[in-house]
């Protein structure tokens, strides 16, 4: 195009710089204008069409030469060139200079020129021509060989007249003419650089001719054909008018100019410059053959522009009145999108739909759009803008109604359409695929569905234009309805896909993927069937298969395959799917008619080649019916075809055929079993292991043929069964559990010494399995139960010599010592625990180990040792506070043992110390131990009365009584302490030793030694001594009295209760008895001497016969008085009587004291009512006990007491002993809500019978677990 442009500037130069236009011109011209409308009228790429434009062109070229030679023929330019030829050549010029030689010089040059110019074109006419005739013959004629290269003009001999003028006539008028002209014709004649450099010479020594401008623009060409751009660029500057050129010439210019500057990437101007001739060519300045081009680079210099360019496109178009805003934002958005420059492209493509939606090329934008966003993974984007493509282009829509007419863009928008709605429903069944394997059914069922309304949107609008797409459409839609479950619907367009006929579609393009094959189809369909028939088998039959048979969906499942079978009966698959109808029927129960059609199949393919196949299906289902001999037939007959046919040997399938009859022996023998034959069973299973030894379920046959030897109570022959499986079958997974029924069978045969030694057959020859363990802990079981505690703790110590790394070791190691420990065997029970110690430190065990050594040897009444070992233990192991504490009563025992009481009273401190501070805190802790402790360091004071005696002046005798009284405070408050931590032993026990000490110190008082001489001395301090010790029963007695109260209200009645009762009564009797010794002292008072009253008397000079008289009077007042006092006495010890027999009553107590009051009282008072009193013997069974409520309460009232309890951990405890408390009534909650449920339903708890363990299992004994804490100085038992 450039060149043709070319060569017409070339000409138009020469006819510029000669002549005007002359009428033949025009005509010619006008002419071409003609015929080119009347060829444009005729319809397009017709055979008329063609020939007209061949005309055109003619005739074109006619007009060319009449242009250029002014209307002469090519014998008037001969006559011209003779006659200036003549002049210039001739007398006249020769060897001269003139104007007129000049101007003849110059005119022959032209006419020389337009002489090769017109039959140059002459030759290029009938070249084109014979080309054209050539094409119309397929170039076969002779001539056509020989028709050769485009023809070249020849214009040496003109160029030659031209130079010679510019040599003789540089300053001539007309020289800027010539050599303009000049340089046309060199370059032309392709010689730019001599053309270059006369027009050089024109803009340089002529500046002010008319035809600088053109040179300027031919330099400017020059420049720009050489690359070089910004010399190009100041040529086109300096061109004067530039503006107001038109034609051919300057909109090549012109558009070489912007090219110019995009090529020395000054885009922004390069676009303002194809702006430019874009205008004038829509104007009629500058013709428009490359204004397409000029658009495309316009939007390409703005999208070369750093980020795209769209923001100074509209700049730059914002104030423009132009109607091609929309067709550069298009470019642009190409432009970049062609760069890579995804975003920028987008906002181009923004911006176009923005301005104009209904712009021609807007579906090649959109589809651009969505590539970009493809590119860039906005996958949900372009989802959404298919949706918008569909909608934009639709046949309603604005765009289609604006741009019908345009049936290449109709064409692209139905196309985009068409992409957009094949391309959203993949992109849902994508998401769909993707949201289900994330985990998100319900979701991915949502987008399966949408992906399902797309499809079927798809094929109902493309319904009468038929292509493949519709039948990959169905495939897709097939797998969507699969995988939402839908497996009818999904069968159906598999039906859709083998009925449909493909014909109409077209050959598909080389290439194409692989497609779905009907036969493949119609298999899907199948399978599509089965599917539905399974979904509705769940859910409308419940998994019940014989329910299920008469459903729609089982039906059509078998129409389904009856339909198959009719196209594609003969296919492979056949057998398959009908074998697969058949196990329908099998698993319906259905057997007969799953039989009845395999060996239809069988009868109605004899010579299929999966012949074998289907008798193996045939025999399988005869199985799985249970016509057992029929399928061992059918499975004999299969092995005589693999092993004996030559056509159908076959190795590996004979084995599998074996395999199957091994299955088949193996079912006969359970059905024998299940019928009760045991032995037969059993027999015919050991039959099968014979015949196939290495059949894979020959270990099972094994196991089963023991299990039915048990069954039949043969436990020996079952163990000696079972042990088959290691001598036989080492490896197989039953092999362990064989030994471990051995070894159970033996148990009940009451074996138990080959039960221990057969446990310990797994330990010793499969030591790497799991059981290897465990077995220890089973055989030691064993040897546990006879008992054999020896043999126990021996096995149980395997375990420390086996497996010393084994986590459950310790555990172990900790029952062999306790074992050897109830086997009398102290130091190995010792030795056994100290090497837990020394090799467990960590273990949970390790403790209670080093715990039961002292333990071991106070149970062997080792008591020096036990109580070195307590201390040994207590240096040791301080974390555990509840050990700890044990082992300070531990070694107090001990040291009372030993008679160490000191010592013992130390640890008992020890132990009372530690309890107070930490013992409140332990969860279940026993109170027994505190209170045994504070009990015996009571003890201990106590027994310090034990040697004192009152005796000495009363000053000796007072301190005395206040020693007596330190040890009574001192023992009181530790007997109290005992008392308060509620434990039901040392509790009452204590109370009753609170009282005793009174008692004791009454005793202590009544013993005393008497100072008196006389007889009347003596009896005076012995009344003296007698009336101080109400004071002490009285003392004594509320206590007695308040360990009857506590044990009714806690619910306790024992032995200290007993004494409790005992000591109450007692001191209302020994203070009722006080006051009657004090009578019967009064009572039998000695008198005072009568001689001695007498000389008194006489001494006073009283006569002596009245002396006499006035002592008898004293001695009888005496008398009188002593028998009042006696009296007094008595009248006292009734109500003590009384209120004792009354208190009786009241506690309905009737002991050897009540009998006394009774007793005593009657002596006293016959009449007296108290005796009349009966007293109802106290029944301690209908006491209610709940000793967790008052042991609780009592740590409370401890903790809320304590002195060593931070605030903190009596806030703690507290929280845990109400986290307990709510457990346990929730516990309590339950159990009632359970008996009560019983109580309705009228069935006890009791007689629901026990679960009893499964007679075709062993019994195995769980290793012993950690032990759970114990409790101090009680011998821990061994756990199982």
């Amino acid at each position: 195009m450039k060149n043709f442009w070319l060569i017409g500037a070339v000409v138009c130069s020469l006819v510029g710089a000669s002549f005007a236009a002359s009428d033949p011109c025009k005509d010619k011209t006008a002419e071409v204008k003609k015929l080119a409308t009347k060829c444009k009228s005729m319809p397009k790429d017709s055979e008329q069409r063609k020939q007209c434009m061949g005309q055109a062109k003619v005739l074109k070229n006619q007009a060319e030469q009449a242009c250029r030679s002014g209307g002469l023929n090519e014998d008037g330019m001969v006559k011209a060139i003779e006659q200036w030829e003549k002049l210039a050549k001739g007398e006249t010029c020769k060897g001269k200079k003139s104007d007129r030689c000049a101007g003849a010089l110059q005119q022959l040059g032209h006419y020389q020129f337009m002489l090769e110019e017109k039959r140059f074109l002459d030759i290029q006419g009938q070249y084109e021509e014979d080309v054209a005739w050539c094409a119309d013959r397929d170039n076969k004629p002779a001539k056509c060989a020989n028709i050769g290269q485009y023809p070249k003009a020849d214009h040496q001999k003109s160029l030659g007249y031209f130079l010679e003028y510019i040599d003789k006539y540089p300053k001539a008028p007309k020289i800027p003419a010539v050599l303009y002209q000049a340089a046309a014709v060199q370059e032309a004649s392709g010689e730019d650089e001599k053309a270059f450099k006369l027009r050089d010479r024109l803009v340089k020594n002529f500046p002010n001719d008319g035809l600088v401008p053109k040179a300027w623009l031919r330099i400017a060409e020059y420049h720009f054909m050489n690359r070089k751009f910004r010399d190009a660029i100041n040529a086109y500057k300096k061109v004067t008018g530039f503006e107001n050129l038109t034609g051919k010439e300057a909109a090549l210019a012109m558009y070489h100019l912007a090219e110019s500057y995009y090529n020395i990437a000054e885009y922004e101007t390069a676009a303002y410059k194809y702006y430019e001739y874009i205008i004038g060519a829509d104007k009629g300045k500058y013709p428009n053959d490359l204004r397409a081009e000029a658009m495309d680079f316009m939007a390409a210099s703005f999208s070369d522009l750093e980020g795209g360019g769209v923001a100074e496109a509209e700049a730059f178009l914002k104030d423009k009145k132009v109607p091609f805003k929309d067709s550069v934002y298009y470019r642009i958005g190409m432009k970049n999108k062609d760069h890579d420059r995804n975003e920028e492209a987008v906002q181009s493509f923004k911006r176009l739909m923005q301005i104009n939606p209904d712009y021609i090329d807007a579906p090649l934008a959109d589809i651009a759009m969505i590539e970009i966003l493809l590119v860039q993974q906005k996958f949900d984007e372009a989802q959404q803008y298919r949706y918008v493509v569909v909608k934009r282009y639709d046949k309603n829509s604005s765009w289609r109604k604006k741009n019908t007419k345009y049936k290449e863009s109709v064409a692209n928008a139905d196309k985009a359409i068409r992409g957009a709605m094949l391309e959203i429903p993949h992109y849902h069944h994508q998401q769909a695929a993707k949201i289900t394997k994330e985990g998100d059914i319900e979701g991915g069922k949502k987008r399966y569905a949408e992906a399902i309304k797309a499809y079927e949107a798809f094929l109902n609008r493309y319904k009468n234009e038929p292509t493949w797409d519709e039948y990959t459409v169905h495939i897709d839609l097939a797998a969507a309805y699969q995988e939402m479950g839908q497996h009818a619907n999904a069968a159906k367009m598999f039906n859709w896909i083998v009925d449909t006929d493909t014909t109409r579609y077209g050959r598909r393009a080389l290439g194409s993927a692989a497609l779905l094959k009907k036969e493949e189809a119609a298999y899907n369909a199948v399978l599509m069937m089965d599917q539905a028939r399974e979904a509705a088998l769940k859910t409308k039959a419940n998994g019940d298969t014989i329910k299920a048979y008469s459903l729609p969906e089982t039906k059509a499942y078998f129409a389904q395959v009856d339909k198959y079978m009719q196209k594609f009966g003969q296919n492979k698959e056949a057998a398959e799917l009908s074998y697969n109808a058949a196990l329908v029927h099998y698993n319906a129960k259905q057997f007969k008619t799953a039989v009845t059609v395999l060996r239809e199949l069988r009868q109605k393919y004899p010579n299929h080649q999966y012949i074998l196949l289907i008798s193996q299906m045939l025999a399988k289902s005869l199985l799985e019916s249970n016509q057992l001999d029929e399928a061992l037939a059918e499975f004999e007959w299969l092995l005589k075809q693999y092993t004996q046919v030559k056509a159908t040997k076959n190795d590996s399938m004979a084995k599998e055929t074996e395999k199957a009859i091994a299955f088949v022996l193996y079912q006969m023998a359970e059905k024998a079993v299940k019928d009760g034959q045991y032995e037969k069973g059993a027999a015919a299973y050991l039959a099968l292991v014979k015949r196939y030894p290495k059949v894979e379920i020959a270990d099972k046959a094994i196991f089963e043929a023991a299990a039915a030897f048990e069954s039949a109570n043969q436990y020996t022959k079952a163990a000696e069964t079972f042990m088959i499986l290691p001598k036989q079958y080492a490896s197989s997974p039953l092999t362990v559990k064989g030994v471990l029924r051995a070894a159970s069978a033996y148990k009940k045969d009451n074996k138990p010494q080959l039960a221990a030694t057969t446990f310990l057959f797994i330990t010793n020859n499969f030591p790497q399995d799991s059981m290897a363990f465990q077995a220890i802990g089973f055989a030691a079981s064993v040897y546990d139960s006879i008992p054999d505690k020896k043999n126990a703790a021996v096995t149980y110590e395997l375990a420390y010599k086996r497996y010393p790394k084994n986590e459950k070791t310790p555990s172990f190691l900790y029952s062999a010592c306790l074992s050897y420990d109830e086997a009398k065997m102290t130091d190995e029970a010792i030795r056994c625990s100290k090497d837990l110690v020394r090799d467990y430190p960590k273990s949970t065990y390790a403790l209670d180990a080093a715990f039961s050594i002292p333990m071991a040897y106070a149970n062997a009444k080792k008591w020096d040792l036990a109580a070195s070992e307590y201390h040994n233990f207590i240096k040791m192991y301080q974390e555990d506070k509840e050990k700890l504490i044990a082992a300070y009563i531990g070694a107090a025992r001990a040291y009372m043992e030993l008679k160490e009481e000191d010592k013992a009273i130390a640890d008992y401190e020890a132990t009372l110390k530690n309890y107070d501070k930490f013992g409140l805190q332990i969860k279940n802790a026993d109170p027994g131990i505190p209170a045994e402790a504070a009990f015996y360091i009571g003890e201990h004071e106590f027994h310090k009365m034990d040697p004192i005696i009152l005796k000495g002046k009363e000053k000796d005798k007072a301190k005395i009584v206040k020693q007596l009284v330190d040890i009574l405070q001192k023992a009181m408050g530790h007997y109290s302490k005992s008392a308060a931590y509620a434990s039901e032993k040392w509790t009452f026990r204590a109370t009753n030793k609170m009282g005793m000490l009174f008692v004791t110190m009454a005793a202590k008082i009544r013993e005393q030694e008497m100072n008196a001489k006389k007889e009347e001395e003596k009896f005076a301090e012995r009344i003296t001594i007698v009336q101080q010790l109400p004071t002490y029963y009285e003392q004594a007695r509320p206590i007695f009295q308040k360990n009857i109260d506590l044990a009714r209200d806690q619910g306790f009645y024992n032995k200290d209760v007993i004494e409790a009762e005992e000591g109450y009564i007692e001191m209302f009797y020994q203070g009722c008895a006080v006051f009657v010794e004090v009578a019967d002292a009064f009572a039998n008072a000695p008198l005072p001497d009568s001689a001695a009253i007498v000389q008194e008397y006489i001494y006073e000079e009283m006569v002596k016969a009245d002396a006499v008289e006035a002592a008898h009077e004293d001695l009888e007042a005496y008398r009188e008085e002593l028998q009042n006092k006696s009296n007094a006495a008595k009248e006292l010890a009734v109500p003590q009587c009384a209120t004792g027999i009354k208190a009786s009553a009241h506690y309905g107590i009737d002991n050897q004291w009540t009998t006394k009051l009774f007793e005593t009282l009657k002596s006293l008072d016959e009449a007296n009512e108290a005796l009349a009193t009966k007293i109802e013997k106290f029944d301690p069974s209908t006491l209610f006990s709940d000793p967790t409520y008052f042991k609780t309460k009592a740590r409370i009232e401890q903790i809320s007491k304590s002195e060593v309890m931070t605030p903190e951990e009596r806030i703690n405890t507290f929280r845990e002993i109400i986290k307990d408390a709510k457990a346990e009534a929730e516990k309590l909650r339950a159990e009632l809500a359970d008996l009560q449920k019983q109580l309705a339903s009228g069935v006890s708890a009791a007689s629901e019978p026990e679960p009893s363990m499964s007679e075709s299992e062993p019994e195995p004994e769980a290793a012993p677990a950690a032990p759970a804490k114990k409790k101090a100085g009680k011998k821990k038992g061994k756990k199982k």
